[in-house]
């Protein structure tokens, strides 16, 4: 059974991908992604002020920052491109 963080998570996701798939009746869907792809790494990147107390910290945390992000990225990536090439018949 799903928490209620795994749940709220699952809705905020879905939330996002209704919106690319709506924009998607109107745009290439590789824009719609590179469109999406910018504004998670301009919000993550927004995120990253928070934790640093200057710029020039942010400056010297980039490379873990981007780290982090590119780890996530990956793995969240991999689940997915795995359960649709799994599911390929039912999915498509």
């Amino acid at each position: 059974m799903s928490t209620p963080e795994e749940l709220a998570f699952t809705a905020r996701a879905k939330a996002h991908i209704d919106i690319c798939n709506a924009q998607s009746e109107h745009a290439h869907a590789e824009d719609v992604a590179l469109s999406a792809l910018y504004a998670a790494a301009r919000y993550g990147a927004y995120l990253c002020l928070n934790g640093n107390g200057s710029g020039e910290q942010m400056v010297a945390r980039r490379a873990e920052a981007t780290l982090m992000f590119e780890e996530q990225f990956r793995q969240m990536f991999h689940d997915c491109y795995d359960e649709f090439a799994s599911n390929f018949e039912t999915v498509k």
